[in-house]
C-alpha cells in the first residue's frame, strides 16, 4: 500500500481510496491542493472529508449499488470527471480535470457556429443569383452548368443549416420542449416530404405506429431526426425497396424503429456511422448529396430527449435504427 500511495501522490490527477466502511484512507496532493477535501480527512467518513456536495452524492450512489459511476462537476472554476470504481475491499474515485479540454471543445464549437452564420448570407445570395440566371437563361447548354451550379450552391447551404444544428445540440443551448406527441402523425409528415423522393428511386414507405401511440418530446427536433432517418432509408436502399416505422414500448423506453431493405453496413464501420463527417461508402454519399452529418444530428437529438440511439445490420440485407426515448 505504501508504494501505491507514493505513486499516487505524484501523478496530475486526483485519487481517493475509501474503505469497505466508508472512511477514507488516502488522497494525493492533488486533491488537498483543488481544495477537493477537507483538512483531515483520512480516517474520516468520505461524507465528511470530501468538500464537493456532487462528488459526496455520486459516491453515495455508487456504495449503495455497488456499481461504478461516473460524474462531472464543477468546483472553484474547474472542471473534473470523476471516475468512481467500487471493490469489495477499497472503492477509488479518480479525478481529472477536463478545464482546458471543455474550453478547446467551446472555442471549437463557437469557431464553427461563427464560420457557418457568416456563410449564410453569401450562400443565399449566391443561389438567388444563380436561380435568376436559370430562369433568364434560354440556351439549353448553360442551362445544364447553372443547374449543376445551382445543386452544389445547396448542399453547401444543406452543409451549413446541419453544423448550426448539431452545434447547438452539443452546447446543450438549443431548448427542448416535452410535450406529448401522436408519433403516427409525426412520421406521416416525414412521408409527405419525402415521398417524391422515395417514388422517384421506387422505395415504398410504411408507416406502423398504432394511431395512439405517444412520445415525449420536441416535434420539431424529432421530425429532424426521423427526416434523416428516412431520408438515409431512401438514399441506400434498392430500386422497388422499402422503408417501415414502427413503435413499441421496452423498459421504460419508447422505441421507434427505422428499417429499411437497403445494401446495409460493414460491422466494421458501426461503431463509427454516428460521427460527424463519417461516411461508409463516400461515393455513393457524394452521388446523394449528404452533408455527412444526418446520423450524428440523430444521435445528439436522441440524447437531448434523455435517450439513445443504436443501429443493427447486415450487408446486402438492410438495416435497422433504433431510437430509445424515456417515457417520463
Amino acid at each position: 500500500m505504501s508504494l501505491l500511495k507514493e505513486f499516487l501522490s505524484r501523478v496530475e490527477e486526483g485519487y481517493l481510496l475509501i474503505d469497505k466502511e466508508g472512511k477514507i484512507v488516502f488522497g494525493n496532493d492533488f486533491l488537498i491542493k483543488r481544495g477537493l477535501v477537507r483538512g483531515q480527512f483520512e480516517g474520516h467518513p468520505y461524507y465528511e472529508g470530501i468538500s464537493n456536495l456532487t462528488v459526496i452524492s455520486c459516491l453515495a450512489e455508487a456504495l449503495s449499488e455497488k456499481k461504478d459511476k461516473i460524474c462531472h462537476i464543477d468546483h472553484e472554476d474547474r472542471e473534473y470527471t470523476v471516475y468512481i470504481f467500487v471493490g469489495t475491499e477499497l472503492t477509488v474515485a479518480r479525478f481529472s480535470d477536463i478545464t482546458e479540454f471543455k474550453r478547446y471543445e467551446r472555442s471549437k464549437r463557437n469557431f464553427v457556429a461563427n464560420v457557418s452564420h457568416e456563410l449564410k448570407t453569401p450562400i443565399a445570395v449566391l443561389k438567388s443569383l444563380l436561380e435568376t440566371l436559370y430562369e433568364e437563361e434560354d440556351r439549353e447548354e448553360k442551362k445544364v452548368f447553372l443547374e449543376k451550379a445551382l445543386k452544389r450552391v445547396e448542399e453547401m447551404r444543406r452543409l451549413v443549416e446541419d453544423l448550426l444544428i448539431i452545434t447547438k445540440l452539443e452546447s446543450g443551448e438549443e431548448r427542448i420542449k416535452r410535450e406529448k406527441l401522436k408519433l403516427k402523425y409525426l412520421i406521416d409528415e416525414v412521408f409527405e416530404l419525402l415521398e417524391p423522393k422515395a417514388q422517384e428511386r421506387d422505395i415504398s414507405l410504411h408507416n406502423l405506429v398504432d394511431e395512439e401511440f405517444e412520445v415525449k418530446g420536441d416535434w420539431d427536433k424529432l421530425f429532424l431526426l426521423f427526416k434523416n432517418l428516412v431520408d438515409n432509408g431512401i438514399n441506400y436502399n434498392k430500386r422497388g425497396g422499402r422503408v417501415e416505422v414502427k413503435a413499441y414500448r421496452k423498459n421504460g423506453y419508447s422505441v421507434v424503429e427505422v428499417m429499411d431493405t437497403g445494401i446495409g453496413i460493414p460491422k466494421s464501420h458501426i461503431p463509427f456511422v454516428f460521427e460527424r463527417f463519417y461516411r461508409v461508402d463516400s461515393s455513393r454519399s457524394r452521388e446523394m448529396g449528404g452533408t455527412g452529418l444526418g446520423l450524428s444530428i440523430v444521435k445528439h437529438i436522441a440524447l437531448s430527449h434523455g435517450g439513445r440511439v443504436e443501429v443493427e445490420s447486415e450487408e446486402g440485407k438492410g438495416s435497422i435504427f433504433r431510437v430509445y426515448l424515456p417515457l417520463e
